[in-house]
Parts: C-alpha cells; structure tokens; sequence
C-alpha cells in the first residue's frame, strides 16, 4: 500500500510534505447570567473572552515558507513562550 501526502493549498506537491498544527488567537462572545434592570426587567450579561481555535494542515516546503512570510511581521513583535499546558479534566 502506498500513502501519499498532499499539501493542502497545492495539490501537485506531494513529496516532503508534513502535518503542521498551530493556534489562531481570537474573542468569542460569552453569555452570563440574567442580571435585572432598574426597571425589572433582565437581560443575558455578555462579555468578550479571549479563545483559541487550533487547526492542522499539510504543507509541502514553498507552502509552509509562504506561511512563514505571512507571519514574519507578527513573530518579530511576539515573545518566545513555553507551550500552555494542558487542563485536567474535573471529576464528576
């Protein structure tokens, strides 16, 4: 049995191609408890959470220099961190 990678954004790439996982920073919007109004009424508390939405693609040598560039900009501002660890799973 042969298996072939492909890269993602070009199809026709198909030698040196590996799965690359990474994090996209974003807000998502959380809805709280009811809380009531001077008038009586109540209405859903909303607030913005910072998310991170992880995604995996392959990508072949150009593909993955061309995300690279993409983000040269952003890595340059950034600070080098250790990875976030994992959180336990409660107990019910």
């Amino acid at each position: 049995m042969k298996v072939e990678a492909y890269d993602d954004l070009d199809p026709t790439v198909t030698g040196d191609v590996h799965l690359h996982t990474f994090a996209v920073p974003g807000m998502e919007v959380r809805v709280g408890a009811a809380k009531d109004d001077e008038d009586g009424s109540s209405e859903f508390e909303t607030r913005l959470v910072p998310s991170v939405q992880y995604y995996q693609i392959e990508l072949g040598p150009d593909s993955l220099n061309k995300l690279h560039d993409a983000l040269k900009p952003f890595i340059a501002a950034a600070r080098e961190c250790e990875p976030p660890k994992g959180r336990k799973a409660r107990g019910k």
